[in-house]
């Protein structure tokens, strides 16, 4: 063997050694999901692949975990038990103030980075004026983390001095998106809080229909849900991960289900007048 030989022997000898430590090195990114979709299983078919492509592009390895509900979400990242959540705004607030998570992007619906809560009501229901038509209505309220379906909705009533507990007829809480529309589409429920997005999604997909229930009020345009890292997530993985989710090319972007269209880059400053509601309603406590 020429030494010429053994210096190509020993190149590929050293290669050899080298790839696994550089797929070792390779870091670890950590993500959370609330509760979506009607299942855990369903909410990870879903969006594992686009968090799969985004790892990928932004040269990380994917590790996914799927929340309860909203709230769980929430504290998870500001317990730093996770370094990224795809969150509720209210969540992303929790988080913010209780964990000092940072906000990177905001997804977007149909190309817009809004969407509205709404009560929907039973088929045969009718609400000419709410909330004045509402009382002694039972109502399905979602957890406490959900932006629409707990924190914007109650905001709402106890602005007009209604204390919803004792304003409808029976109350609950805890209920998830899809099992809250499905309540009012049984006519188990008179009306259930929810989001705009969420039913659109629950009627493009057939598992209701336009007509199943009825919306009977909506509120003003809030800010989408958004990607938001832990206190000690890195700054430079941070813009890593924001360009990354930023800059999905057209191809990439079909791996995300209907309606949602991309994301952009974020600031707190939508986000301010969910905070004020969580202050408002004592949630948050004013320093």
């Amino acid at each position: 063997m020429t030494l010429i030989d053994r210096r190509i022997l020993l190149a590929a000898a050293g290669a050899a050694i080298a790839a696994p430590a550089l797929a070792q090195a390779r870091p670890t990114l950590k993500i959370g999901l609330g509760p979506q979709q009607p299942t855990q299983a369903d909410t990870r078919r879903v969006w594992e692949p686009v968090y799969k492509a985004i790892a990928d592009k932004a040269g990380f390895n994917l590790e996914l975990q799927v929340a309860n509900d909203w709230a769980g979400i929430a504290t998870a990242l500001a317990n730093e038990q996770i370094d990224v959540a795809q969150m509720g705004p209210w969540g992303y607030i929790l988080a913010k103030v209780r964990g000092e998570a940072r906000i990177i992007n905001t997804m977007l619906v149909n190309g817009i980075p809004t969407y509205k809560a709404i009560i929907v009501g039973r088929p045969g229901l009718t609400i000419a004026k709410f909330p004045d038509d509402a009382r002694g209505k039972s109502m399905q309220m979602l957890d406490v983390g959900s932006t629409s379906g707990w924190l914007v909705p109650t905001h709402f009533l106890r602005s007009k001095g209604i204390e919803p507990k004792t304003f409808f007829g029976r109350y609950a809480e805890g209920a998830s998106a899809a099992a809250a529309q499905m309540a009012t589409v049984n006519g188990q429920v008179d009306l259930a809080t929810g989001w705009d997005t969420h039913r659109n999604t629950m009627i493009r997909n057939g598992t209701i229909q336009a007509t199943s229930n009825t919306v009977v009020w909506e509120s003003d345009p809030l800010p989408n849900e958004c990607v938001v890292v832990s206190k000690s997530f890195p700054q430079a993985r941070a813009e890593v991960l924001a360009a990354a989710l930023a800059g999905l090319s057209d191809e990439e972007k079909k791996l995300l289900p209907w309606p949602y269209t991309g994301f952009v880059t974020a600031t707190h400053a939508p986000y301010e007048v969910l905070e004020k509601m969580g202050r408002d309603l004592g949630v948050i406590r004013t320093s």
